[in-house]
């Protein structure tokens, strides 16, 4: 197994490097094109929130993976209010595009794609945790 590190402060641009070094990671390590993306895009999705509604925006975050020869996991560890982000509300899409409110869409996208989602609330920080499946031999 593989394991990869990093603290970051949520911002946008310190997000977008992270998203790009684990991508580096993955590739690295043999994981797929499929399974890479759905991991940028989680982390992504949860750094961006924590940014966004964070109390204390310059509190680190911790961000922790494993690559297992079936799955990526991950774990991401912030200092905000307390969000369980498997308790966000379904937005409604039954209007079109341009009669939808922008925004709610992204955390609908990563329970879509997780394997598995989970969050727990210790002390003063959030700990999220997830995994995304990989691809199998005979699919890659």
């Amino acid at each position: 197994m593989s394991q990869f590190a990093a603290e970051l402060i949520a911002e946008p641009q310190a997000i977008s490097a992270l998203t790009d070094r684990v991508a580096t990671f993955l590739a690295g390590c043999g994981v797929d094109a499929r399974a890479a993306h759905h991991m940028a895009l989680v982390l992504d999705e949860l750094l961006t929130n924590v940014a966004t509604h964070s109390e204390g925006p310059e509190a680190p975050v911790s961000v922790n993976l494993t690559v297992a020869p079936d799955r990526v996991s991950a774990e991401v560890v912030d200092q905000g209010g307390m969000f369980d982000p498997r308790t966000a509300p379904v937005p409604d899409l039954s209007g079109g595009v341009a009669e939808r409110p922008i925004g709610g869409l992204g955390l609908l996208l990563v329970q879509k794609v997780t394997q598995s989602l989970n969050y727990e609330r210790a002390g003063n920080r959030n700990k999220t945790t997830f995994s995304i499946s990989r691809a199998s031999n005979h699919e890659a």
